[in-house]
């Protein structure tokens, strides 16, 4: 009876430390701009000093930028996919009138490489006048980033 505990509770350790090892985590979020005239992607801008008006040549080297990637990286087990894993992003754009555009979207399907990393990305067009709030879920894991963009506008006066 014993053996059979002993064997019971050796076989629970394997499989908590197997499922441990196959945890999905968010390691890392960047972003980047479409460099319009270069035709290229910025350094990333996560973090970097505000970028103001964009649109109109405020992108990094005077040049025009419209739409924005955000680059993912994950990590889990290289022998193992978790096939049920789920990463969930929420980002959030506040304009200057205080109206919220929340862009919600789920990952599944993680295939990870030997390094155990895989990438995921997505790309907003039309979004470098407000900032972006950027909110991401995997397994355990959160990571909170921030893009700092603003545009000047040039209101009608009555």
């Amino acid at each position: 009876m014993t053996g059979l505990r002993i064997a019971a509770g050796v076989a629970a350790l394997a499989l908590s430390s197997a499922a441990g090892a196959a945890e999905l985590k968010i390691v890392d979020v960047k972003a980047y701009v479409f460099l319009e005239g270069a035709g290229q992607l910025s350094q990333d801008i996560v973090g970097a000093p505000a970028l103001v008006d964009a649109p109109k040549g405020g992108a990094p080297g005077g040049d025009t930028a419209t739409g924005v990637m955000i680059d993912f990286t994950f990590s889990g087990d290289k022998n193992f996919a978790p096939k049920y894993a789920t990463a969930t992003v929420d980002l959030t754009q506040t304009s200057h009138t205080g109206q919220q555009l929340v862009t919600h979207k789920a990952f599944t399907g993680f295939r990870f490489g030997e390094d155990g990393v895989e990438h995921k990305a997505i790309y907003l067009e039309n979004a470098t006048c407000a900032p972006v709030s950027i909110v991401v879920r995997a397994g355990k894991s959160e990571k909170q980033s921030e893009i700092n963009f603003s545009c000047t506008e040039m209101r009608a006066s009555n």
